[in-house]
């Protein structure tokens, strides 16, 4: 799972990558709206994927999902909302390659970690088992 983040940036682009996470979910949910009638079930699938793509986990695999949800609702309307879908999925397809950022579970379960190769503060029987 870690191959799929790049970085997890903390600050303001950390705080950039969770609005992108937000309008990418928002109008995830805005696409579902086209699909609450045809198929209730598929619609809370879709309800679920937004709040685990505001939470940010699994921000990659889901990211992916808005793109095709936003290819389902440009095919399903006939085109008549291009611009909505289009700009869902150029948000996905960015937050897809960019990661989640820091702000996010994803940061949380998979995020930088350290490793200290000489402790001075350890005991002298774990520094001298080289």
């Amino acid at each position: 799972m870690q191959r799929l983040f790049s970085m997890f940036p903390i600050g303001l682009p950390g705080v950039g990558l969770l609005c992108l996470r937000l309008t990418a979910a928002l109008s995830l949910c805005l696409a579902t709206q086209s699909v609450r009638a045809r198929f209730p079930a598929m619609a809370w699938l879709l309800e679920v994927f937004c709040f685990l793509l505001i939470i940010g986990l699994a921000t990659p695999v889901l990211a992916s999902c808005c793109v095709m949800a936003g290819m389902y609702a440009l095919v399903s309307t006939g085109g008549a909302a291009w611009q909505c879908a289009g700009i869902s999925m150029l948000a996905a397809v960015a937050l897809a390659l960019l990661g989640p950022g820091a702000y996010s579970v994803d940061a949380r379960m998979f995020g930088r970690r350290s490793v200290v190769l000489n402790d001075p503060d350890a005991p002298a029987e774990r520094r001298d088992r080289t």
